[in-house]
């Protein structure tokens, strides 16, 4: 039985076949090239064959140099992609979303440790952007986004449709449990967040006829305008899903029950293909019934 040379020696010879140079084989290796020409050296004496000659280039594989190092390389690339599957297989399964601030904020976070409780092994790593997200090149599996449910070549399914509602603190009415009109809204501050358009589109919905809905501050979010709601500081448009906690908790109240439906929701947006991984799946299937419930 013939003796298998050693590991480092086909390792050096690998390197050196697929660079023809003694001298990238050694920077790729991080090693001198004297140590690699040693190695190379040892192979040919272990073989008894010449397995490189010199040409005008500087080195190149004679006919048996050639033919070993296709079936090194085939054996190396095995050994690399069975590492590779073994390291995977360690490697906690991840999940990449892509979400608008407030949705992250409001509803996401307060209940992804129901989801690290069912899924332990399943790391969710978040990404805020109102952009959508490239799914191509942004490593993202899912994105979460606040639109008509138009995005083409995606698959979209609804999460989140409720109708908006005016929300406040309870210490902006004073006591007050409700207003009366919705007109009195015009002794209050309105808070906008980007869609700074919600807000014509609700008093108009509601027949106000003395609001100024173009006034009052724009935050860069609906977290941002929540935010100052329970501060205090003004009137802000909300989805009672989002808010659901800070209504049981009186940090907001709904000053009137008319509720306006706006044709925008939030959706879950994701290629097709994500949901071949398991991981994937296990994901968009607790946010729907976490959705749901």
């Amino acid at each position: 039985m013939s003796r298998l040379p050693p590991l480092k020696a086909l390792q050096y010879f690998e390197c050196a076949s697929r660079h023809l140079s003694v001298k990238h084989a050694a920077e790729e290796l991080h090693v001198t090239p004297a140590a690699v020409s040693q190695q190379l050296g040892k192979l040919a004496d272990i073989l008894q064959i010449a397995l490189f000659k010199k040409d005008q280039r500087g080195i190149a594989l004679t006919v048996e140099g050639e033919h070993y190092f296709m079936g090194i390389r085939t054996a190396f690339r095995q050994i690399e992609e069975a590492t590779r599957r073994l390291q995977e297989q360690r490697r906690p399964a991840r999940i990449t979303v892509s979400c608008t601030t407030g949705f992250t904020m409001q509803w996401l976070m307060p209940r992804l440790p129901q989801f690290h409780q069912a899924h332990p092994s399943i790391d969710v790593r978040i990404s805020t952007t109102n952009r959508l997200a490239d799914f191509a090149s942004d490593d993202v599996d899912f994105a979460v986004r606040h639109g008509l449910g138009n995005y083409p070549g995606l698959e979209a399914e609804m999460l989140i449709d409720d109708p908006l509602q005016a929300v406040c603190s309870p210490r902006l009415l004073k006591g007050r449990k409700q207003l009366k009109s919705v007109d009195e809204l015009s002794a209050f501050t309105l808070l906008h967040d980007e869609h700074r358009q919600d807000w014509r589109m609700w008093l108009q919905a509601t027949a106000a006829q003395q609001v100024d809905w173009d006034s009052g501050p724009v935050f860069a979010d609906s977290n941002g305008a929540l935010e100052a709601a329970r501060r205090g500081l003004g009137m802000a448009l909300a989805r009672k899903t989002l808010v659901r906690e800070e209504l049981k908790n009186r940090e907001l109240i709904l000053p009137f029950k008319a509720s306006v439906k706006t044709g925008i929701a939030y959706y879950l947006v994701y290629p097709s293909v994500v949901l071949l991984k398991e991981e994937a799946r296990q994901f968009k299937d607790w946010l729907c019934h976490a959705v749901q419930a």
